[in-house]
């Protein structure tokens, strides 16, 4: 029997009803905001996930390869996961990694982080996805990056010892097989006598064919394809291959996918070199030119010894044409040598930098402790590697993938410290601003979020500022105030339709604007903030300004930002003076500077300033404000630069391109 309610329990129960789904509402629409999937397990059930998170989860086509049941889905892995943290302690937290497989066969690596919480006086585990398969590809790259580096900082310190060939032909194929995580290596020469080539050093090999066996070079084999053609040659797997025929070295050893070059000396191929190994691989590009890199250095070497020319000059070859920055010191720090590649790293000439110490490009980003374990290396006879944050002549930073090794004489006597170093700056350049893409899009989504809930009370706000303005009996100066509020409302609802498209910017409606009157407007809005903080306002105004080509309500919106900031740095009084003058800079231009008299802004929050969500000790606000006054000052085609001199205040200079004349 159904059982009927009376209109007052009714409106209890919706009532009672209004905070949950209030906040299940919420619920969704942060769920869609965040980066990754989201979802919520309680008492063995599934309460809540969004839409990103069931993508996630169906994308897998591979179980977990961590997963204790091969049949379980990573759905299914995830709730057994759930519902073990669900037994840890009310706010714990944690992560876990899964490893699996998309429908074409890419790795894909995800990272699940969980945190218990309280759910109806029980606990609940919520679990945020994301897909981390493109940083674990930077990292893997970065460690291959600094294996590769140490082979060659490995190479060029036997190359400018006087270590004998072999020697340095055996920790070629060695460290080259380690750095690429193959079983077999090998460098062959060409006989003078025949197209033979000879096996002078190998690692995976039976050691009694070293130095012993020839194979043939003709083109049927890979090497003689490789030294024929003058090219590299990748096979993904032999057994299908038909260019040529696999050796029988090959075969015998289980080789199956590998790679072989031709080692160039000049214009001339003194062999090759290969790596393989006994599964179906496929090589990346990096790989294939580090053990290009590898070839032609050990054929170089071998070249030079062969003409007894000096392992100096050989070295100063290596060391000119190389495209890292590489540095030789003595024993006490000494720069003795300083490679042209450095120089452009640095700005610092191998004349002024002869004679100094490594310091010169000290940034203060590293504590002592990181040098400690650096020079503990290098007097254990290892080479470090790592990332350093160095310091160019003209002062600014710059990071380096460097590898510092101790070059040693024959006896073990380290004689030099040979460092090379590899700028990264470029690359974190292109993550930095893949991040800050990542915060605009979150930034029109949350602005996409807020509209709806926004517009309306505006509109009625607008409509009755509009209605007082048109009663006469009102005072004009009363009427003229509600016009200025009317046409708040109306631009303040402009710049939300505005930040809608943040991901795909629409041009702004440009006219001329009238910078000083522009000012002046802005003044009479805030002219009570202004007031109840004892900030007076200065202003130095070129005469003469002519009009630039802008959108009124969004340069507003940028003073209004910037002054109400300046406000909030002044909060005991102060003076803001703000300027207008002409200034070329990228051409004709205008500049409006805003100087204020607080108390200034910290250098490393000054670094960060324009990020979405970043404030800095404000009672209010989310961060937005310099964010989206960037954006709207760079979609005029101008620039926006804050300075702070130390006890001076803050100083934020907007420069804006005038028309050119017809």
């Amino acid at each position: 029997m159904k059982r009927r309610t009376t209109p007052a329990a009714q409106s209890k129960d919706a009532v009672r009803a209004k905070p949950e789904v209030a906040a299940a509402e919420v619920l969704a629409w942060v769920s869609d905001c965040l980066e990754g999937g989201l979802c919520f397990i309680a008492k063995g059930i599934l309460i809540f996930e969004n839409s990103q998170f069931a993508e996630l989860v169906e994308t897998p086509t591979s179980k977990p390869t961590d997963s204790p049941a091969q049949d379980l889905t990573l759905r299914s892995q995830l709730f057994a996961d759930a519902m073990a943290w669900n037994k840890d302690t009310l706010g714990a937290r944690g992560s876990k990694t899964y490893r699996l497989l998309d429908r074409q066969g890419q790795a894909l690596v995800y990272e699940c982080r969980y945190h218990v919480v309280p759910y109806h006086g029980e606990t609940g585990v919520l679990l945020v996805l994301q897909d981390v398969t493109q940083h674990t590809e930077l990292v893997q790259e970065a460690s291959q990056i600094a294996r590769f580096q140490s082979v060659l900082a490995r190479i060029g310190t036997l190359a400018v010892s006087d270590a004998p060939a072999q020697e340095l032909m055996n920790e070629a194929v060695t460290h080259t097989a380690e750095a690429l995580q193959v079983e077999l290596c090998k460098i062959l020469v060409q006989r003078e006598s025949d197209d033979h080539l000879a096996v002078v050093a190998g690692i995976g090999l039976a050691p009694e064919l070293i130095g012993k066996l020839t194979i043939e070079g003709g083109t049927h084999s890979q090497a003689g394809y490789a030294i024929r053609e003058r090219l590299p040659v990748v096979v993904r797997d032999l057994r299908q291959e038909t260019r040529f025929t696999p050796s029988k070295l090959l075969t015998e050893h289980g080789g199956i996918a590998g790679m072989c070059v031709p080692m160039l000396v000049e214009d001339r191929v003194y062999g090759a070199m290969t790596a393989h190994s006994k599964s179906v691989r496929d090589y990346t590009v990096t790989e294939l030119e580090f053990l290009c890199t590898v070839a032609n250095t050990v054929a170089t070497v071998l070249e030079r010894r062969r003409r007894a020319d000096t392992q100096r000059d050989l070295y100063h070859r290596l060391f000119t044409a190389a495209q890292d920055g590489i540095m030789l010191t003595d024993t006490d720090g000494c720069i003795l040598e300083w490679n042209p590649a450095l120089e452009r790293m640095t700005g610092w000439t191998s004349l002024e930098a002869l004679g100094q110490r490594p310091s010169i490009l000290k940034s203060g980003k590293h504590d002592q402790a990181f040098y400690d374990r650096l020079w503990q290396a290098l007097r254990a006879g290892h080479a470090f590697v790592d990332r350093f944050v160095n310091r160019r002549k003209d002062g600014s930073e710059f990071l380096v993938w460097e590898s510092v090794s101790p070059v040693k004489d024959r006896d073990g006597t380290t004689q030099y410290y040979m460092a090379i170093l590899t700028d990264l700056t470029e690359r974190e350049q292109m993550l930095e601003a893949l991040r800050h893409a990542e915060q605009i899009k979150l930034v029109g989504q949350l602005t996409g979020g807020i509209l709806h809930e926004v517009r309306n009370p505006l509109i009625g706000l607008g409509s009755l500022a509009t209605h007082l303005a048109d009663q006469e009996h009102l005072p004009q100066t009363a009427r003229d105030r509600c016009r200025l509020i009317a046409r708040e409302a109306t631009r303040i609802d402009e710049l939300l339709e505005s930040h809608l498209s943040q991901l795909r910017p629409r041009p702004f409606d440009l006219h001329p604007c009238d910078l000083p009157s522009l000012i002046d407007d802005t003044m009479t809005l805030l002219k009570p903030n202004l007031t109840k903080q004892n900030v007076h306002v200065r202003k130095v105004m070129t005469p003469d300004i002519p009009l630039v080509e802008a959108s009124r309500a969004h340069l507003q919106q940028v003073c209004l930002n910037i002054t109400m900031n300046a406000i909030d740095a002044m909060p005991n009084g102060g003076e803001l003076t703000i300027a207008i003058r002409m200034e070329p800079r990228r051409g004709p231009g205008v500049l409006l500077a805003f100087s204020d008299t607080g108390k200034g802004i910290d250098p490393d929050n000054l670094k960060r300033i324009f990020e979405p969500f970043f404030t800095s000790g404000k009672a209010k606000g989310v961060g937005l404000g310099l964010t989206i006054t960037h954006d709207i000052v760079e979609r005029h085609g101008g620039q926006l630069v804050i300075t702070s001199p130390p006890g001076n205040g803050a100083i934020v200079e907007v420069w804006l391109p005038l028309k050119p004349e017809r």
